[in-house]
């Protein structure tokens, strides 16, 4: 082998190590970079998150469960204020029953007690004529005896006078005379007063009777009233509709209170869910905007971790073995890095880029490579790597690194013919 040939393999295996490096920071640090924006990144829209909050959730929950209690509090108080006026007029109802019938018992009533009242004025008032006429009579009497006997002394004046036509018996039979004339006016008096009180007490004891009557028959329609037109049972109804009513206008308070309670649960549960949301949204902006390396590290224990990530972290340290493999070996086998998303947040530590490349032929800088496997971390959102525009990098430098071969490769063979042909 001439040394032309050795120095281009060298130089071939040289740019090949330099090569795999190369390849193997890319995939370090696309790797690196993929998870960091899978730490960042948030999976779906923020509003999306917000919402899938325990917290967020639960406030909802509340605000549900107080729409549920205001909806059955207004349905409640609907039913007992629709109710409330059919036991008015259920209580107006038995009320008017009520009142005709006292009304009518109360009529009946003053119409026995006027019958009663004209029957004690007409037993009175022929207890008064019979008086009277018990007196009349006994004048009467008197003044009958007065005459009978003034005319018996006329009668002996007037046999005395025929016997002896004396001055004497001639006064006598005058006086005499006179006072029969007297007694038998006053007797005439008697008689007529006697008449007119016979005639009062016949007019009482009509009156009597008739107002005897007429308590009768008011008693009779009395009762009869008490029966048809009765008012126990009425007052009885009214008591029960007026407590139905008092009922029902307890509880269209208390269904009132209720929905007032419940629509100071339903301000405060829609309070306490907006509180939430802000809350959540604030801290995930916060969590969003802060820097990698000042975010908390979580790392999940193997059995936690989604296949696809164990995978992806499988993948970069067999990238780093074999890295390290064909280095020692002066073989380039470059590994293309796998990444595979994930469907919901991993938050993991982020990966320090290799060490630099330790090789034997001659002293490599890989300063770059270690820069640029340790990014910096801004402010600013974090994207995806540009895998396309690293890997047509890559390509670009293999290609020219088997261009220089080949012409390394014919420079050689060129030579070898110009020796062969001296």
């Amino acid at each position: 082998m001439s040394k032309a040939l050795r120095v281009m393999m060298g130089i071939t295996m040289l740019t090949g190590g330099v090569l795999g490096q190369a390849i193997t920071v890319h995939a370090a640090v696309g790797t690196t970079q993929t998870k960091q924006v899978r730490q960042v990144a948030p999976v779906g829209n923020l509003a999306s998150q917000v919402e899938n909050s325990p917290v967020v959730k639960a406030a909802g929950n509340r605000v549900t469960l107080a729409a549920q209690a205001l909806t059955t509090a207004s349905t409640a108080l609907t039913t007992v204020t629709d109710a409330l006026p059919a036991a008015q007029a259920n209580l107006d109802a038995t009320n008017k029953i009520l009142a005709k019938n006292q009304k009518i018992q109360a009529h009946m009533g003053a119409l026995k007690q006027a019958a009663m009242v004209r029957q004690v004025q007409a037993q009175k008032e022929l207890t008064e004529q019979l008086s009277g006429q018990t007196t009349a009579q006994t004048a009467v009497t008197k003044s009958q005896a007065e005459a009978t006997r003034l005319a018996t002394a006329v009668q002996t004046a007037q046999s005395n006078f025929d016997k002896d036509n004396s001055g004497t018996n001639k006064v006598t039979l005058q006086t005499t005379q006179t006072k029969l004339k007297a007694a038998q006016q006053t007797l005439q008096t008697a008689q007529s007063t006697l008449d007119k009180i016979n005639t009062r007490v016949s007019a009482a004891k009509e009156e009597l009777v008739n107002a005897k009557m007429e308590v009768s028959g008011s008693t009779r329609d009395y009762q009869i009233a008490q029966v048809d037109y009765d008012i126990i049972r009425p007052q009885a109804a009214v008591d029960q509709a007026k407590a139905s009513y008092m009922t029902k206008v307890q509880r269209v308070t208390a269904a009132k209170t209720k929905l007032a309670a419940a629509q100071r649960d339903l301000a405060q549960a829609q309070e306490q869910l907006a509180t939430a949301r802000a809350q959540t949204l604030a801290a995930l902006t916060a969590a969003a905007e802060k820097p990698v390396s000042e975010q908390p590290a979580i790392e999940k224990p193997v059995s936690e971790q989604p296949v696809a990530d164990r995978a992806t972290d499988t993948s970069a340290d067999a990238n780093q073995a074999t890295h390290r493999g064909a280095v020692g070996n002066q073989s380039m086998k470059p590994v293309k890095p796998t990444t595979t998303s994930t469907p919901y947040r991993v938050v993991t530590k982020s990966r320090q880029a290799i060490p630099a490349l330790r090789t034997t032929v001659s002293p490599v800088v890989v300063k770059p490579a270690t820069e640029r496997a340790q990014p910096r971390v801004s402010a600013k959102p974090a994207t995806l790597p540009q895998t396309g525009e690293q890997t047509n990098h890559a390509l670009t430098v293999m290609g020219l690194i088997l261009l220089t071969a080949t012409s390394l490769l014919g420079l050689s063979r060129q030579r070898q013919r110009h020796q062969t042909t001296d």
